[in-house]
């Protein structure tokens, strides 16, 4: 049989099939639940519940995509695909029938933890079941699915809620998500190593602590994040601990502490922190520093999404060409310089188009970095320990994604309570409520989205030297390899 010549060609369409329609659907929920939360809301109540509906959803996730891991290299892709894509399914359905708005967030909780298993198989799927020369084009095409979703799932949900109602938005999941169950029910590899169905429930319950903690920690920047950074350390030394006298931990240190993983964990997850901490809140600053309408306000997240659809595109055709470390080093030059130009444009006041194409620029950054980094660690693991290597890396970028919001929102915060009292204008900003913005509560949402992107250029770039160490690492392998 000829070689497979692209990610859809014949011999791999049925797993492109299943892989990426269960991506789109994890990622179409995480946009288009948020903008039905008013219509949820008022249809089952229970107001004070609601950001559980998606707090739910995150923290479910990022634990399931944790555990998944290790049983991804126990009982294999293919079990593990079956068991996600059912769950997911199943729990969309009781989403939506939800009589209340506890049922709902039960329902999220599961859901979520399907989406996390989701999310873990798909990552060592792509490195079993493709060939070497096409491994970085489909994690670019992985990236491409989420920007595709990030465009087109929030006019989808306006269209679903518009003609339909919300429960629409869950009962699209049980056609498509069957249909990848029967695409991906015998094509996804089993077991590559010997079967293994123990789950860490004590290591789950520690790195949950962690992720938590370390939130929770960045959320405020006051006094508590002292405490909750004990917490941190405190669960952080314990995992190590229990990590070094288990058998079968959920996430092998030596996936956290060794190189390569070490300087893909550490590196990428600072970068994808700094980014995010400015990225997140380009909503608040259209809104509110510029006064821009909804139709602005809610397409300006596209643009960073769009450059790491584009980054991940550009790594996947450069993979062949380009030695894995100097792609994932050129993000970084990429993404740094514009979250530097985009706090000059923000603190002088620059047209908005440039603040967007340097949101274009930084996506673009992180996209190329992430995808080759993923592409490397696919390199650098054996097949029987790929599930348990990417779960890892996925905890570390989750880390990422949770501390660049919540310092984001921070730094925001802070900036804003020192020309203005009442944060209370903030929060409303933040729920999307339209409210009337006086010219120095305007001035301090500025500041303080200046503030995250200069924050965020200094985070991503902290995350430097540890993939240069990565590649230093690298680089006695790669000449022995050329002799």
């Amino acid at each position: 049989m000829p070689e497979p010549s692209g990610v859809l060609s014949r011999q791999l369409l049925p797993a492109s099939i299943a892989i990426f329609t269960t991506v789109a659907l994890v990622a179409f929920e995480g946009l288009a639940v948020a903008a039905a939360l008013p219509e949820l809301a008022a249809d089952l109540g229970g107001v004070s519940l609601l950001p559980w509906t998606i707090t739910g959803f995150l923290l479910t996730s990022g634990i399931a995509t944790a555990i998944s891991g290790p049983l991804v290299d126990g009982v294999g892709t293919r079990t593990m695909f079956r068991w996600a894509v059912a769950i997911f399914v199943g729990a969309s359905l009781a989403a939506a029938l939800a009589p209340s708005m506890p049922f709902m967030i039960v329902s999220r909780i599961v859901q979520g933890a399907g989406g996390g298993m989701i999310s873990a198989v798909g990552i060592a799927a792509v490195g079993l079941v493709y060939p070497h020369h096409l491994v970085g084009r489909a994690f670019a095409a992985n990236a491409t699915v989420w920007g595709v979703m990030g465009v087109a799932a929030p006019a989808i949900a306006a269209l679903m809620l518009t003609v339909l109602d919300w429960r629409w938005i869950f009962l699209v999941n049980l056609p498509l998500g069957l249909a990848a169950l029967i695409a991906g029910w015998q094509v996804l590899p089993g077991p590559a190593g010997r079967r293994d169905r123990r789950v860490d429930w004590r290591g789950a319950a520690l790195v949950g602590t962690v992720t938590i903690s370390l939130a929770m920690a960045v959320d405020q920047l006051d006094w508590t994040s002292l405490g909750w950074m004990t917490v941190v350390m405190i669960g952080a030394w314990l995992y190590v601990r229990h990590a070094r006298s288990h058998e079968a931990p959920i996430v092998w240190l030596e996936h956290l502490i060794r190189q390569p993983y070490a300087g893909l964990a550490v590196g990428l997850g600072l970068m994808v922190a700094g980014a995010i901490a400015a990225e997140t809140y380009v909503p608040l600053y259209v809104r509110g520093a510029l006064g821009a309408g909804s139709a602005l306000t809610a397409w300006s997240v596209l643009f960073f999404t769009l450059g790491w659809t584009t980054g991940a595109n550009i790594s996947g055709r450069l993979t062949r060409r380009m030695p894995e470390s100097t792609l994932t080093v050129s993000g970084f030059g990429l993404t740094v310089p514009a979250l530097m130009l985009m706090w000059v444009a923000v603190t002088f006041g620059l047209p908005s188009a440039f603040v967007f194409g340097c949101l274009y620029v930084a996506g673009t950054g992180v996209g190329i970095s992430t995808n080759s980094g993923l592409t490397l660690l696919r390199t650098a693991t054996p097949d029987d320990q790929l599930g348990r290597a990417s779960a890892a890396h996925q905890v570390a970028r989750a880390q990422g994604f949770t501390i660049g919001a919540a310092l984001g929102g921070s730094l925001i915060l802070l900036a804003v309570s020192r020309v203005v009292p009442d944060l209370e204008i903030v929060r409303q900003l933040l729920a999307g409520e339209s409210i009337d913005i006086t010219g120095v509560a305007a001035q301090g949402i500025a500041d303080g989205f200046g503030l995250t992107a200069l924050v965020g250029a200094c985070v991503v770039a902290a995350g430097l030297p540890a993939v240069l160490r990565l590649r230093s690492h690298l680089a006695p392998a790669r000449r022995a390899k050329s002799r």
